[in-house]
């Protein structure tokens, strides 16, 4: 897993939801929606589109880095040399990041799990109210449920809970309350379990818990949970009718001291939001369905563009796809990759006829040095403005394929028209590097004086071996995995020639580094020590 990416991506999409939530936070205000039950809905609504951001927008594809060396076809390679990384390695920050959000992650759901076991607690020390109080059955009978009802002197605030079987949970001093305050709580405590608030409200915990980095997500959960109690006030009022008895209770309730609240329930008063729910029943709110609808359409509407500005803003990245390198012994350089679904794939010479402009590589100094000479066969893809926009290796020598990358992604073409439209196209391109001056003695043949080998075969050859040094960036990262190469031992059995054929970038400097020291016995042809070519492989990884 690329942790940089996903941390990019959690940033960008954290920036989003604090967008769309910044607005929808002020829409209501400005528009004076105020309507409990609208407000609900509204509210549950944003909640759940912060959530689906990530389905409903279009990730922006990351070209395939130029790191990332793939070939094509396939073979059963043995490894021929594990490399692994041994000594203290640096944690990289990526990863101490992702642990923080686990960590925050699973405490906070530890901490929901405990609230549940307390209240789960509280039920079995709990007592059965019965029989019910004639107040109780009446607001049973109005409201159309009947859960059995217990007392505890364990809570100081009613709560009800459970889906499948709900009961109500009330404190010890609800016996000796007055019928009109019993009315008001088992009235409450009732819409909460016919409308399955319980449920909700642990689905909402979850989420939140998850997120818990995100204050957007726990602000959005209070104004839902407001809401929610809200538009149970409202039931109340219209269930009873009797508006003081039902804020005297209120009042009675946010008084109790001393009392535990560790639990995810529904609760009967939630103190923080004591001013606005009395504000609201002191308040008439009246809207006409024309009013509600207008409102609801504009903010709707808004909404979804500030959800479309915010996704282009900090648009999600979707990672690259990583292709297999492997190459099968008797493929041909100029093979061809698995087609991209969204490119044209045409051959070689049609993509040559729309080159525009073309930046010729720079020789590699090290690869003049040791006189590296030779064809680099990429794979790219062009969009339809005629830019380079993904890069594959193919085959090519380590010390030329960058420089090679470095010019190809600088080409410019025209764009290809099909049916009158222009369309990305996917074909291959060859960088050839070639010096002046006579070839140096020990320079890689060209003849058939050459014989493949069996990689089983060479590797039953191989003499000594140097052991590559682990690139201290690659172990940074956390990268690890195969390189691949194909190599040339001349008649005394060193090697003379190193084609990368798949890899990572960062770990082929160093196999490579070492593969060029290895030495083999002669491979003998009908008595005579011959040139032979045949795939090496070596496999990084790293140890816990």
């Amino acid at each position: 897993m690329n942790l940089g990416l996903w941390l990019d991506n959690l940033l960008a999409y954290s920036l989003q939801i604090a967008a769309l939530a910044a607005a929808g936070t002020v829409l209501p205000m400005v528009l004076k929606l105020r309507h409990p039950g609208v407000l609900l809905h509204y509210w549950k609504t944003l909640f759940v589109a912060c959530l689906l951001l990530p389905v409903v927008q279009p990730w922006r594809a990351v070209p395939v880095e130029t790191d990332s060396l793939n070939g094509i076809g396939t073979v059963h390679i043995q490894t021929t040399l594990a490399v692994t990384a041994e000594g203290p390695v640096t944690l990289p920050l990526p990863s101490v990041m992702v642990a923080v959000l686990v960590l925050g992650g699973l405490a906070r759901l530890t901490w929901l799990a405990m609230g549940f076991c307390r209240l789960r607690l509280y039920v079995q020390n709990a007592h059965r109210l019965h029989p019910l109080p004639e107040a109780v059955v009446e607001m049973c009978q109005r409201v159309g449920v009947s859960p059995p009802f217990y007392f505890s002197s364990e809570i100081g605030s009613p709560v009800a809970l459970g889906f499948w079987k709900p009961l109500i949970l009330v404190p010890d001093s609800f016996r000796e309350m007055p019928l009109d305050f019993q009315k008001a709580i088992s009235c409450h405590e009732l819409w909460h379990v016919r409308r399955n608030d319980w449920l909700f409200g642990l689905l909402e915990e979850v989420v939140v818990a998850l997120f818990w980095f995100h204050p957007a997500m726990w602000w959005l959960s209070s104004r839902i949970q407001l809401s929610r109690e809200q538009v149970i006030d409202r039931l109340v009022l219209k269930t009873t009718g009797e508006r003081k008895s039902y804020l005297d209770a209120l009042l009675q309730i946010a008084l109790a001291r001393g009392r535990p609240e560790l639990t995810f329930a529904p609760l009967f008063l939630t103190k923080h939001h004591l001013t606005q729910r009395v504000a609201l029943i002191l308040t008439e709110v009246a809207m006409s369905r024309t009013r509600i609808a207008t409102v609801v359409a504009v903010s709707c509407t808004l909404l979804a563009l500030t959800g479309r500005l915010a996704t282009r803003a900090f648009p999600l990245e979707s990672p690259p796809i990583e292709q297999v390198a492997l190459l099968s012994q008797a493929s041909d350089p100029g093979a061809t990759s698995t087609q991209s679904a969204s490119s044209l794939r045409i051959s070689t010479e049609a993509l040559a006829q729309k080159l525009v402009s073309k930046v010729s590589p720079a020789y590699p100094v090290e690869a003049k040095k040791e006189r590296i000479q030779g064809e680099v066969l990429l794979e790219v893809n062009v969009n339809a403005k005629g830019e380079v926009d993904n890069i594959r290796i193919m085959r090519g020598h380590p010390l030329l394929v960058h420089a090679a990358l470095d010019s190809v992604k600088q080409w410019k073409y025209e764009p290809y028209v099909k049916d009158g439209v222009a369309v990305p196209v996917m074909s291959t391109v060859y960088v050839n590097f070639a010096l002046s001056g006579p070839a140096r003695p020990g320079d890689p043949p060209q003849g058939p004086t050459t014989i493949r080998l069996d990689t089983n075969v060479m590797a039953a050859k191989l003499v000594s071996s140097v052991q590559p040094v682990y690139p201290l960036e690659a172990k940074q990262k956390g990268i690890q995995g195969e390189v691949l190469f194909e190599i040339t031992i001349d008649e005394q059995g060193e090697v003379i020639d190193v084609q990368v054929l798949g890899g990572n970038a960062i770990l082929v400097g160093a196999a490579y580094e070492a593969v060029k020291q290895w030495r083999y016995t002669s491979v003998l042809l009908n008595g005579s020590p011959v040139r032979a070519r045949a795939n090496v492989s070596i496999n990084f990884e790293l140890t816990p």
